[in-house]
């Protein structure tokens, strides 16, 4: 016997009902389950990780950016303990370095590796004095200088700073050390200049007259 209208009507609608009830169901599973929570912790999380990798500080992490703490290691490393020494002696070690670094192999100008022992001499005393006076260098020098020759470079010194080594003891009115940093150019006739940063360690005695001189390389 066919279905009459009302009948597929009543069917309909059951399914529909069944249909519902079924997504209702869904729906509850999916809430206590906590799936939907984890949507929402996403954006969350990539936000917070995009403020950092900018820099920026959130109250979760207190640390200030690494760039503060470099900037104040290299203020701490560029101010050099001179205020122990006294002016008369960082002056002797200022010049006695100046001479002892500098070369001149234009034409005309130094005739060998060891003219800047020479010079430096004069701002030495006792037995550094003598030595620098008869100084022969060693075949690594000579070969610089040759190089230097071929090039006509000038070769100067120029002192940064005078300190007081680290672990040295305090001057005293007669003798003491010093740690001299020095910048070294060397500008050939043709083509760039070259820097380097270097420093020596000197060894140090006031005479009677009241000069400071050098009397010793502890590190050479």
């Amino acid at each position: 016997m066919p279905e009459t209208d009302d009948k597929r009507a009543r069917r309909g609608t059951i399914a529909l009902f069944t249909a519902a009830a079924a997504l209702a169901a869904l729906g509850l599973g999916l809430l206590f389950t906590g799936h939907g929570g984890a949507e929402h912790a996403g954006p969350r999380t990539a936000a917070g990780s995009a403020a950092q990798d900018a820099g920026t500080s959130s109250p979760a992490s207190p640390t200030p950016p690494s760039t503060r703490t470099a900037h104040t290691a290299e203020t701490t490393e560029a101010s050099p303990a001179s205020a122990s020494l006294p002016a008369p002696m960082q002056k002797a070690a200022r010049d006695f370095t100046i001479a002892w670094a500098s070369h001149d192999a234009r034409p005309g100008r130094d005739t060998s590796y060891d003219d800047a022992s020479r010079r430096a001499a004069a701002y030495a005393a006792s037995d550094l004095a003598a030595d620098l006076r008869t100084h022969k260098s060693g075949t690594a020098a000579e070969q610089q200088w040759l190089r230097w020759t071929a090039q006509r470079v000038q070769v100067t010194a120029s002192v940064t700073g005078v300190s007081l080594p680290d672990g040295a003891p305090a001057p005293t009115s007669s003798a003491g050390l010093a740690r001299v940093a020095y910048r070294v150019t060397e500008r050939p006739a043709s083509g760039p200049s070259s820097v380097s940063v270097q420093h020596v360690a000197l060894k140090l005695h006031r005479a009677d007259d009241g000069r400071w001189h050098v009397t010793g390389l502890p590190d050479a």
